[in-house]
């Protein structure tokens, strides 16, 4: 991926694809089909290109676009650097998992109530989100204060 100027992930349907998010990171913009979990991890136009499923000519014109537009390119190469959360990056996915075997293993009852790992073991350790840090939409739940 290193290598990658463009990524694709052009799938039927999908659950949320931890390639994009890799792609992301790295700074490379994402061509990728509007199913499942993959638009909450693109900003459409933005860190990537969202088509619709079987639209080969929408994914061809975007390839030709971010390839020879540079200034299209570096903005949102840019973007995709500063904004993807570390919330599904491989490290902030181990740190929750282990964080909730650390509670587990102490004989700790996880009270869920629809939140996200990530986000009890960010309050547990007084690691909060802060107002504009980057992560994914939540449904309602706010856990500031709980």
């Amino acid at each position: 991926m290193s290598n990658a100027k463009i990524a694709l992930q052009l799938s039927l349907r999908e659950g949320f694809e931890i390639k994009v998010s890799e792609a992301l990171h790295k700074g490379i913009p994402v061509i990728a089909t509007n199913a499942g979990g993959i638009p909450l991890q693109i900003r459409d136009g933005k860190s990537g290109f969202l088509v619709e499923v079987g639209d080969v000519d929408a994914v061809a014109h975007h390839i030709v676009e971010l390839w020879t537009n540079k200034e299209l390119y570096k903005r949102m190469s840019d973007y995709a650097k500063t904004t993807v959360t570390d919330e599904v990056s491989t490290v902030g996915s181990a740190a929750s998992w282990l964080w909730m075997a650390s509670k587990l293993a102490k004989g700790e009852t996880l009270k869920m109530k629809g939140q996200w790992v990530n986000d009890l073991m960010r309050h547990d350790t007084d690691e909060d989100y802060k107002e504009g840090e980057p992560r994914l939409p939540r449904l309602g739940i706010n856990l500031q204060g709980a």
